[in-house]
């Protein structure tokens, strides 16, 4: 039977999935990744821990392969982007893992805007302390002890990559959200890397997304079972993944992805570089294709402080139950409530950190309900923008399809439909990132012979599911999307 592996690094969590050869999932483990938050907006995690729980998902995921008489084909990787880990020569860290979502050198990005235009149009990305240049560039300003030490500044996903294989490698769609990519080309761009002061001999030489990098190493198997000499896959971004396992596998697909935030990525065959830095443009995971991404920050997020500031008496603040029943007791429009949900800022196509979170429009007769239906209405009207934007730059979309944690409430899900305009289709398989590095593997492997014939297989595993928008109320909601991009304008210009 042939089985493949795939290794999905979150922020929180880390999981392990052992694929059929149709890409049925018949075994998963997991193991807590998550990170230290500590003073200043600094998030860190230990990387030696990380390497723990890596170790321990592989001996667990082997011991089942074992059990069963099992042959495994390969491993395939993906993982969250853009933390930076710093290691000797050895692929010993040095320091602890900056996460992505460490804030630790926004005043670095001030002092770096004058190069904005410059990186954007060679990287595809802005300027953010979100990405891994400018972690490099503080580890070389603020930890001289460490940078001194350093033979390779990784992401998480190559420093999983090392411990497979040994190898210093990281594959184009993950480098693309380091600001050090040219996305133009597909290589380190020297530019950047003097903007940056990085060092080309600290970064992991570059290779295709869906590349074998490698093949297990003894020491591994030593420390796991696993058997040496087993193909390491590098299947891309876990965002570039989850486009891949929902079909987003050539012009007009899209997909949304809502969890805390909101992600939204369009295929596209060629560099989108937006005059006006709303979107990103990334490398996709099929080799020499793009993703255009757009980052919402706080939507799902938003519902859940909603629930927990108002609906305490459900007793744990945890079950969102009560509120999606009382969602459905409001009218479309949530009785006049608008409402922008930027409590930590705008993310796309704004970017601005100084908004702030607004409702609008509230009476004596206002209820609760109103508001929580406002705050989905919202976050749909948000990413409907994104849409539009994608749309406008790649073509019309003829498939949208939606998954994440939000998804499970299917009141959500037909309110996509009717804010969109358009169908959104749920695939069967709700571990989209997963199942697209199972894609990818499954390609390279030989398995399947183009990466549409492995999308469509796996999806005879199970049912999708098809929400059609509603043409009234696809009308109702173009009149309140208006109303909501003009109250936008007009709180934005109060700050200006």
């Amino acid at each position: 039977m042939q089985t493949i592996l795939t290794i999905d690094i979150g922020s929180t969590n880390m999981k392990a999935a052992l694929h059929n050869a149709v890409g049925g999932v018949v075994h998963t483990c997991n193991r807590g990744t998550r990170p230290d938050y500590l003073p200043e907006k600094q998030v860190e995690m230990d990387a030696n821990r990380l390497r723990s729980q890596l170790i321990a998902l592989l001996s667990e995921s082997y011991a089942h392969i074992e059990s069963q008489g099992l042959k495994l084909d390969a491993i395939s990787v993906t993982a969250q982007r853009s933390s930076v880990v710093p290691v000797d020569a050895k692929g010993n860290p040095l320091a602890p893992i900056i996460m992505w979502h460490d804030k630790r050198t926004t005043p670095l990005c001030d002092q770096l805007k004058k190069h904005e235009d410059k990186v954007f149009d060679l990287s595809g990305m802005t300027i953010s302390p979100v990405y891994s240049a400018v972690k490099m560039l503080w580890l070389k300003q603020h930890r001289p002890d460490v940078y001194k030490k350093t033979a390779k500044m990784l992401g998480i996903h190559d420093f999983a990559i090392f411990n497979l294989c040994g190898e210093f490698v990281t594959d184009q769609s993950l480098a693309s959200s380091t600001n050090l990519l040219n996305v133009h080309t597909f290589q380190w761009d020297p530019e950047l890397l003097d903007i940056f002061e990085v060092n080309r001999s600290h970064l992991c030489d570059l290779i295709p997304p869906g590349s074998i990098c490698g093949k297990t190493t003894t020491a591994l198997f030593q420390l796991t079972g696993l058997p040496a000499g087993t193909p390491v896959i590098s299947a891309g971004g876990d965002q570039q993944c989850g486009a891949l396992g929902q079909g987003v596998i050539a012009p007009g697909k899209i997909k949304c992805t809502t969890g805390t935030g909101t992600y939204v990525l369009a295929f596209a065959e060629k560099p989108v570089i937006d005059s006006q830095k709303r979107f990103l443009c990334k490398v996709g995971a099929i080799p020499e294709t793009y993703c255009l991404e757009a980052g919402i920050l706080t939507t799902g997020t938003v519902y859940r402080w909603f629930m927990e500031q108002f609906y305490k008496e459900t007793g744990d603040g945890k079950d969102f139950e009560a509120v999606n029943q009382e969602v459905m007791q409001s009218p479309p429009g949530a009785n006049g409530v608008l409402m922008l949900p930027h409590y930590e800022g705008s993310g796309a196509p704004f970017w601005n950190p100084t908004d702030t979170g607004a409702f609008y429009n509230i009476k004596l007769s206002t209820t609760r309900a109103d508001m929580a239906r406002a705050i989905l209405e919202a976050i749909v009207m948000e990413t409907r923008e994104n849409i539009q934007l994608f749309t406008e730059n790649v073509g019309k979309a003829d498939q949208i399809s939606v998954a994440g944690g939000m998804t499970k409430f299917d009141f959500y899900n037909q309110l996509q439909a009717d804010i969109f305009a358009s169908p959104v289709i749920i695939y069967p398989n709700s571990e989209a990132t997963a199942l697209g590095a199972w894609i990818s593997a499954a390609v390279t492997c030989g398995l399947f012979g183009s990466y549409d014939e492995a999308f469509e297989t796996a999806q005879l595993t199970g049912e999708e599911k098809v929400f059609s928008p509603d043409k009234k109320q696809s009308v109702l909601y173009k009149g309140i999307y208006a109303e909501r991009k003009a109250l936008y304008h007009a709180l934005r210009s109060l700050q200006d």
